[in-house]
């Protein structure tokens, strides 16, 4: 039996996110199931939507998730959750209807594997973003193979006791979380629905943080046609593991945002690397380039800003927006990171520099639902 204590540390770089913990144990999964306190729309969303966890349940592997809606919970979160049930079949989500006065307040994963061994992933962090991979946060992962003692009497014995306040979703519940607030952290705005632009704050040139341990690092790329799949943003090895800071395809993940012109942000994407053995290309598909057909005038730039580890804000320029001449031109000057198109890395302040109205350098950190 192996048992590991760790900190999610999204200042650290080699830390390993509470999400890519959770997805790691999914991976030698037969069965998942969980009870979380709270829960988010993007939490769960972005968690069972991930290609591991599709591929459990696809296999016949049951997951089976109990949220809390004392607090934070909200409705829009149960009712993606329903939507997620109808298209999974295997996806079985439910709440804790509490009574008692106390706050419904466990975070743990139950995983069962096939050769009869588990993985349990028990600590302080919620499905939410900020629990998952946004704060700093503690969890312990308990690897037993067959025939380790791992006593999880407990926990069976809890859900017995309470399998009547253990329910499907119903309106009854929906009603219930509607109640909830998602109270941000002071300094952040609360986002919107999935894939809604939302407004933030910006600052001005001269309150612009500087690198902090490591961070802010920007990179820029030229992005190929890609046989009409430009969404899917090529990258040589060398930006992949020294920028995205990815050593493990299967289970790391890089966190998205894209910034607009107009001073809005996306949704939070969650894309992991995809490897093709044919033509040894690593790809990182980028959402924003979604909503454009690929120009005819030149090659559409990327400028991603490093936030935390694995996790940035990132610019789309198409072909005669402001400020594309002068990134193309910073982006052909500067030495590229690795072989193909130019993917040179700089610093905040040579991106000011070169164009000091650039919305990413004026971004507050974060502008999401995180707790």
């Amino acid at each position: 039996m192996r048992l590991s204590i760790c900190m999610q540390d999204p200042t650290h770089t080699e830390t390993t996110y509470l999400y890519e913990a959770i997805l790691a144990a999914a991976q030698k999964a037969t069965e998942w199931r969980g009870l979380y306190a709270f829960a988010t729309l993007d939490g769960v969303d972005h968690l069972i939507e991930d290609q591991i966890v599709h591929n459990l349940m696809e296999d016949g592997g049951k997951v089976d998730l109990v949220v809390g809606i004392d607090a934070v919970t909200n409705r829009a979160t149960l009712e993606r959750m329903q939507e997620l049930e109808v298209r999974h079949a295997n996806f079985r989500p439910r709440v804790f209807w509490n009574d008692s006065g106390r706050l419904f307040h466990p975070k743990i994963s139950d995983f069962a594997l096939a050769d009869g061994g588990r993985i349990v992933v028990v600590g302080s962090g919620n499905l939410t973003p900020g629990g998952l991979m946004g704060n700093f946060e503690a969890y312990t992962v308990i690897e037993a193979d067959q025939g380790d003692e791992v006593d999880i009497g407990a926990l069976e014995e809890f859900l017995a006791r309470h399998v009547d306040g253990i329910r499907r979703i119903d309106e009854e519940a929906l009603e219930r979380a509607a109640a909830n607030i998602i109270r941000p952290l002071a300094g952040v705005r609360r986002g919107g629905a999935r894939g809604r632009r939302r407004r933030t704050r910006t600052k001005p040139l001269s309150s612009v943080a500087g690198p902090r341990a490591g961070f802010d690092r920007i990179l820029l790329a030229q992005v190929p046609a890609a046989g009409g799949r430009w969404a899917q943003v090529h990258f040589n090895a060398h930006v992949i593991q020294d920028y995205f800071r990815i050593s493990r395809l299967d289970t790391e993940r890089v966190y998205l945002t894209c910034v607009y012109a107009d001073g809005t942000r996306g949704g939070v994407e969650v894309r992991r690397c995809v490897f093709s053995g044919a033509n040894k290309n690593r790809k990182i598909e980028v959402g924003a380039a979604k909503n454009h057909d690929y120009p005819n005038d030149g090659r559409p730039l990327l400028i991603f800003r490093e936030r935390r580890l694995r996790t940035y804000d990132y610019m789309l320029l198409m072909p005669g927006e402001k400020g594309y001449g002068t990134v193309l031109a910073l982006s052909d000057r500067l030495p590229s990171l690795g072989l193909g198109l130019p993917r040179p890395v700089t610093s905040l302040s040579e991106l000011a520099e070169a164009w000091g109205d650039c919305p990413l350098l004026h971004m507050q950190e974060t502008d999401s639902e995180e707790m």
